[in-house]
């Protein structure tokens, strides 16, 4: 079955991950005499926001602290209030960065957590849009049907047409072509069960009573149908007879709840996700720019749920949810919470993390950022070690690398003393020797 599923580099193995957890979700269940896809991904997006649960408290938490802190903020933005000029403005960035870092305040704490996220959606609707490939018992329903497909004279031209005939274009390309003689044995012959299982994963009972049709030829294939059908109804319904592996599009049916609540779920969520003022002008109008962004993401997630399967709303529309109640319990948490010792606390661990940092010379990218606006340059080592080294280096050079004449070289070499301390009148061409050894006695003759 690892045929269809997701194998790129850095999705494969995300997807892979979270198919073995859906499928054990599933199993568990299963186990209990409920046979339900959508509880399924309720239970399985419980189980990752769980996952990411730490990182959105430390995005709250950070939060928290830089509105108790906004007074420490003010200050140093009433101090540089009307200085325009560069160095004010640098100098203004600079206290901002202390103070935040100070108290461990990271502001790309949001984006990490955003970030996460976004790989965890994208392999769930891998898995969604082919659950028989990471669930083995949904796959064990649809193989007697594909068995007696792959057995049809001629299934491969049928099959496009009836991919053709029902816009089922998402896996129009993905059908390789094979006939009867086809070996399902070889690795080649199982992908292209695998394909068919796919296209009959997109099947609800209106398609499959137009399979049946298409394949009339062969009375195996509806009888396949008429025995599993009823089963894959079964896992794949939701309330009011919503089918998973359908697109609720904008059309009035029950379907259309799940865009709904994804869009509302995704509203409150929004609203409720403290984005407090920093102090510092620039990064506080990249805050209220973010904050105007978010208010397109509910409209992104109804366009979103509209078009994909509903299956995918669910696990949106559930995650949306879940997010709006981790923030209003951890906004309650830290409204009700002493501030001033979380704010103590997490000082006191911000200096042991600087002070770790500082001794093992490693500097943040915000500081090496600083050093190159401010003209900052590293210090440049002069130590015995290091002078020892570019004297190897230089006496280490091969004549060869150089071009020039070999007689103006010869004629600058007999200079001897003359060309390296007082014809200055007289440079030695670039690139020569003679050139090469000035080089050397004006390094030796900086000192050590």
């Amino acid at each position: 079955m690892i045929l269809t599923q997701n194998t790129g580099i850095i999705m494969g193995p995300v997807t892979w991950l979270l198919g073995k957890i859906f499928n054990a979700i599933y199993i568990l269940f299963n186990g209990m005499g409920v046979e339900s896809i959508a509880l399924s991904i309720v239970i399985f997006t419980i189980v990752t926001r769980l996952i990411l649960f730490p990182f959105n408290l430390k995005q709250t938490k950070s939060s928290k602290v830089q509105q108790y802190l906004r007074p420490e903020f003010n200050k140093i933005t009433k101090k540089y209030k009307g200085k325009k000029d560069q160095d004010s403005m640098l100098a203004q960035q600079k206290e901002t960065k202390e103070l935040q870092e100070k108290y461990g305040i990271k502001m790309t704490q949001g984006c990490l957590t955003s970030l996460l996220q976004f790989p965890i959606f994208i392999g769930l609707y891998n898995v969604i849009q082919n659950i028989p490939s990471y669930v083995p018992k949904i796959h064990a329903l649809y193989e007697p049907i594909a068995t007696a497909i792959s057995k049809t004279n001629g299934a491969y031209e049928i099959l496009n047409t009836f991919i053709a005939d029902n816009k089922i274009t998402r896996i129009a390309s993905k059908l390789s072509e094979f006939n009867i003689a086809t070996n399902f044995g070889t690795d080649e012959g199982k992908k292209i069960f695998e394909q068919i299982i796919d296209i009959i994963f997109k099947c609800n009972d209106d398609l499959f009573a137009k399979l049946s049709q298409a394949f009339s030829a062969n009375p195996d294939v509806a009888t396949a149908i008429a025995n599993n059908q009823e089963a894959i109804s079964r896992v794949n319904n939701f309330i009011f007879g919503i089918n998973l592996t359908e697109a609720p599009g904008l059309r009035l049916t029950p379907a259309l709840i799940i865009p709904i609540a994804s869009f509302v779920c995704q509203l409150l969520a929004m609203l409720v996700t403290p984005m407090g003022e920093t102090g510092d002008p620039q990064q506080d109008a990249q805050m209220k720019s973010m904050k105007r962004t978010m208010y397109f993401m509910p409209i992104m997630s109804f366009a979103v749920t509209v078009s994909a399967p509903a299956g995918l709303g669910i696990y949106w529309a559930t995650s949306a949810l879940l997010s709006f109640l981790i923030t209003v319990g951890t906004n309650f948490y830290y409204n009700h919470v002493d501030m001033e010792k979380i704010v103590e606390a997490q000082r006191l661990k911000a200096e042991k993390e600087v002070a770790k940092r500082k001794a093992s010379g490693k500097k943040t990218l915000s500081e090496r950022f600083m050093e190159a606006a401010t003209g900052q340059a590293p210090q440049e080592d002069r130590s015995p070690a290091s002078k020892n080294m570019t004297l190897n280096k230089y006496g280490n050079m091969n004549l060869k690398n150089y071009d020039g004449d070999s007689a103006t070289e010869s004629d600058e070499s007999s200079a001897g003393e003359e060309s390296f301390e007082t014809d200055n009148s007289k440079k030695p061409r670039k690139g020569s020797l003679a050139d090469r050894a000035n080089a050397v006695k004006r390094f030796n003759d900086s000192g050590v």
